[in-house]
């Protein structure tokens, strides 16, 4: 299971994924440079007080790291492993379009946001996401055309 390529494309997006759960993905700054606040994927930090829970970064991104995880288990059955990628990737794809309605709705005048490094860990989960498909697919390939000689 290891040995396998596309198991560890889809483990670099279980790490990259929970490592970024738990990061601050981006700050506000205000005009003269000051801090005004920390986007994280569980909470808003402002000035030190939690004004509001972005509670649905974080709940995407734990279901792409259960999908995630589920589809290293299903190695032996590949068609399945490649739905639950594209399902993952859909939901990073939806993170980002969340991560960017949450920083939107914060916006005003004077006030820019400067996202973190960690905010393009899903984006790298995506790459990955789509090397192990790739990857799954060559090998299902490989057995079809296997079965044939048979």
């Amino acid at each position: 299971m290891i040995q396998r390529i596309q198991t560890l494309y889809l483990l670099a997006v279980l790490i990259l994924v929970v490592a970024c759960e738990f990061c601050t993905v981006g700050r506000f700054i205000g005009e003269g440079g000051e801090l005004l606040g920390e986007l994280g994927n569980l909470t808003m930090n402002q000035a030190g007080n939690v004004t509001f829970t972005p509670w649905a970064l974080f709940m995407l991104l734990l279901l792409v790291a259960l999908i995630t995880a589920l589809a290293i288990c299903l190695f032996r059955k590949r068609m399945r492993q490649i739905r639950l990628i594209i399902f993952s990737s859909i939901l990073l794809v939806g993170y980002y379009l969340v991560y960017a309605w949450f920083v939107y709705s914060y916006l005003g005048d004077g006030i820019s946001f400067r996202p973190s490094v960690t905010a393009s860990f899903p984006l790298l989960g995506l790459i990955f996401n789509y090397l192990a498909a790739r990857a799954i697919g060559k090998d299902e390939f490989l057995v079809r055309s296997l079965d044939r000689l048979r």
